[in-house]
């Protein structure tokens, strides 16, 4: 994804009243926000009218509730990419956003990145009626500012599985290598 639409899925995000977003507040430390003004890498989204998000404890310790995520909390139990906080593997009112312009961090200036955003939540059949919603909407929102495009090859085929933003497909037909390879769990 090119540095434009980023900024424009940035925008998007920030005006979205149902949208928090997970922010690092030092190790282990994380709070949610309304606005960023950067979003590059990875972030965890909140969809708040999707439900509270958990606090994961270790051992017999019982799991409970954040309960103001705006305040900040202290995690207890970390997942396996430290840059996000981790409520489990399907937490149903969280997404993760990925977004990485080309020479994010040492990736190639040459090639776009694929990014993206995950809702584990919805694979795992767990999905709230206000997040399947959302969703929906903001599909549409991409959909319409998108087109749909190859991972490699010819960009369209029938088997066409990506969605090319604006700035992102003008830089693949003028001859950037699409790479859906390119980020590892920091």
């Amino acid at each position: 994804m090119d540095e434009p639409d980023i900024e424009l899925l940035r925008e998007r995000l920030n005006r979205d009243p149902e949208i928090a977003f997970i922010l690092p507040e030092g190790p282990g430390h994380w709070r949610a926000v309304w606005q960023i003004d950067d979003a590059q890498g990875q972030t965890m989204l909140w969809h708040v009218p999707g439900g509270p998000l958990p606090l994961l404890r270790r051992g017999a310790e019982k799991d409970s509730l954040i309960e103001d995520p705006f305040a900040g909390w202290t995690a207890c139990r970390a997942g396996r990419d430290k840059t996000v906080p981790y409520f489990g593997p399907s937490w149903p009112s969280a997404l993760l956003l990925s977004l990485f312009p080309p020479g994010w961090r040492g990736l190639p200036r040459d090639s776009i990145p694929v990014s993206g955003l995950g809702w584990y939540g919805r694979m795992m059949g767990v999905s709230p009626l206000p997040t399947r919603r959302w969703w929906q909407r903001f599909g549409s929102w991409i959909r319409r500012r998108s087109v749909r495009v190859t991972r490699d090859g010819p960009l369209f085929e029938p088997h066409a599985d990506i969605w090319a933003m604006p700035a992102g497909l003008r830089a693949i037909q003028s001859g950037m290598e699409r790479r859906y390879d390119s980020y590892s769990f920091g």
